[in-house]
C-alpha cells in the first residue's frame, strides 16, 4: 500500500481546549491534553492507512521529535512522528510552508489535517487533500469519514 504523508496540526485538531481557557495538562507528562475522541479517530485513520506523520503545528518549535513521540505514546497514538515541517524563513504562513514542503520533497500522496482557515486559499491540487477541522471539535468522526473519502478517491484510488 502507498505510504501517505500526513501533515498534522495539533491545536484545533487533537487539542480542542477553547483558546480563552488555559490548556489542561496531562498528569503523566504535564503537556496539553488531547481530545480522546480525536485521538480515537486519528488512530482509526493510522491503523487503516500507512502514514508518515509530519507535524506542522507551531508547537513543533518548542519540543523535539523524541519529546513529541513520548507525548503521542502517552496519549495512545500508535504511530511515531516522522518529522517536523521545516521552518522556512521566507514563508510567512502555514499555507506557504505546506506548499513548499510538498513541492521540495515531490510528495504526491499527502493529506493535510489542520484548523488554519488560511488553508482555504491553497491551490486546488493541495486543497482537495485538506481536512479543515473546527477548532473546538477537532478531528471528529465527520472529519474521519471525509479523510477516508479523500484518501480512497484522491490519494490511493483504485482503477
Amino acid at each position: 500500500m502507498k505510504r501517505i504523508t500526513l501533515i498534522l496540526d495539533l491545536d484545533g485538531v487533537l487539542i480542542t481546549t477553547p483558546i480563552w481557557k488555559p490548556d489542561e495538562l496531562d498528569s503523566i507528562d504535564q503537556y496539553s491534553t488531547f481530545n480522546e475522541h480525536c485521538i480515537d479517530n486519528l488512530n482509526v485513520l493510522l491503523s487503516t492507512y500507512s502514514c508518515n506523520i509530519w507535524l506542522s503545528s507551531t508547537r513543533r518549535t518548542v519540543k523535539t521529535i523524541d519529546e513529541f513521540n513520548v507525548i503521542f505514546k502517552n496519549r495512545n497514538i500508535n504511530t511515531l512522528i516522522t518529522g517536523f515541517l521545516p521552518e522556512y524563513k521566507a514563508c510567512k504562513t502555514r499555507r506557504e510552508e505546506i506548499i513548499r514542503f510538498i513541492e521540495e520533497n515531490n510528495i504526491s500522496s499527502f493529506l493535510i489535517i489542520d484548523d488554519d482557515k488560511s488553508l482555504n486559499d491553497l491551490p486546488l491540487i493541495y486543497k482537495e487533500k485538506l481536512i479543515l477541522t473546527p477548532y473546538l471539535k477537532g478531528f471528529d468522526a465527520e472529519k474521519l469519514k471525509l479523510a477516508t473519502r479523500i484518501i480512497e478517491h484522491k490519494i490511493i484510488p483504485t482503477s
